[in-house]
């Protein structure tokens, strides 16, 4: 099964069944920042935002013109 490759905006912390939504950087400049905020945080799709319970990463994307 590939994995699923759309872009979130919207999780949660800690695990699938969590109810603690945040949501994640649009830009890439806010992203060492956020990731020093929750340097030790799990990011989820969240089942009770209808989501698919799966485990999240952040990932830095540059545009090379």
């Amino acid at each position: 099964m590939r994995g699923d490759r759309r872009q979130i905006q919207t999780a949660v912390v800690g695990g699938a069944d969590s109810d603690e939504p945040l949501t994640l950087p649009l830009e890439a400049i806010e992203l060492d920042a956020f990731r020093h905020r929750h340097g030790h945080d799990t990011f989820w799709c969240g089942l009770l935002l209808g989501g698919c319970g799966g485990q999240l990463t952040t990932k830095l994307y540059t545009d090379l013109l």
